[in-house]
């Protein structure tokens, strides 16, 4: 920040004149002291982090009777404004994208070249065995000769080993196929499989009236506020945008439409007549006061 800081001097002259000094203020807001000197310098760099450089502001502003929003307008350009990116989600149909089927694998063997060796063997099997059945005294009283060692030798050939055969699978082997491909199928789906990041919001720390949280891997689409009383409510965006302002009465719904903030400051006048619910899991206010606000900011995921 070049120069002096003209924010700072404002403050620290209001803070003069209302003879309040860094001590009295410290007591008041609970912000260490050289934080409050840091504000006054114009040194935002100084404070915890840049995250808490407007809550701070804030809270000094309101120590001495300021309204802070005017402040945000009039120095928006001294005061650090760190944006946020949203954390996208993988949608569900993207999740749930089934895997690709594993190619089938091709079979060991064919049984056509084994079917067409054994039918030629029968064929030549049965004609031999017709030609000795056939044999013998004929009607001219010639007698057939002997071939029974040329038959058993022609025989030989045609049912010896022979390497050009393929022996049929075995009904075993084949059932285990479908078996064999159905674990395979499951094995990959299961290292397909997405794990969805679990959502935590985180309580960081409270500042005056105003409490701190940091919400992890979600997103402001599931936010609701219950009333069991009567009391003030109004919700803002880090830069001032109004959601939501009135005093709603018990039984009543507040409409929020927050889904695409990325940090969002929930003012409750009467909180122990509220209930607030982020991702259906009810928010415990860490401060026991009557009037406090809830300030949560969307982080990425640290993994």
């Amino acid at each position: 920040m070049l120069g002096l800081s003209e924010l700072g001097q404002h403050l620290k002259e209001q803070r003069e004149q209302k003879q309040l000094s860094l001590e009295d203020l410290q007591r008041t807001t609970k912000i260490q002291k050289r934080y409050l000197i840091a504000i006054e310098e114009g040194r935002f760099d100084a404070l915890p982090g840049i995250f808490y450089a407007r809550a701070f502001v804030k809270t000094y502003a309101e120590a001495i009777g300021l309204d802070p929003d005017p402040l945000f307008d009039q120095y928006k350009n001294e005061l650090p404004n760190p944006q946020r990116e949203a954390v996208t989600l993988p949608s569900r149909t993207e999740r749930s994208k089934p895997a690709s089927a594993p190619k089938k694998r091709p079979r060991k063997g064919s049984f056509l070249p084994a079917l067409v060796a054994i039918v030629f063997i029968a064929i030549i099997i049965v004609g031999i065995w017709l030609m000795a059945q056939g044999g013998g005294t004929g009607d001219d009283g010639a007698v057939a000769p002997d071939d029974g060692e040329n038959l058993e030798a022609d025989f030989s050939e045609y049912v010896g080993e022979d390497p050009g055969v393929v022996e049929p699978e075995s009904d075993e082997e084949e059932s285990n196929v479908p078996e064999e491909l159905e674990q395979e199928e499951h094995e990959e789906q299961e290292e397909q499989e997405e794990v969805e990041p679990e959502v935590t919001l985180t309580f960081k720390e409270s500042v005056g009236n105003t409490s701190f949280f940091e919400l992890e891997n979600g997103q402001f689409s599931d936010v609701r506020i219950e009333l069991i009383g009567r009391s003030y409510i109004d919700v803002k965006n880090a830069k001032g945008k109004t959601f939501y302002s009135g005093t709603p009465s018990e039984g009543d719904e507040v409409p929020l439409d927050i889904e695409a903030e990325e940090q969002v400051i929930f003012n409750f006048g009467a909180s122990q007549f509220v209930n607030l619910y982020i991702n259906d899991k009810q928010l415990e206010f860490p401060l026991d006061i009557t009037h406090q606000k809830i300030d949560i900011t969307i982080v990425k995921s640290s993994e």
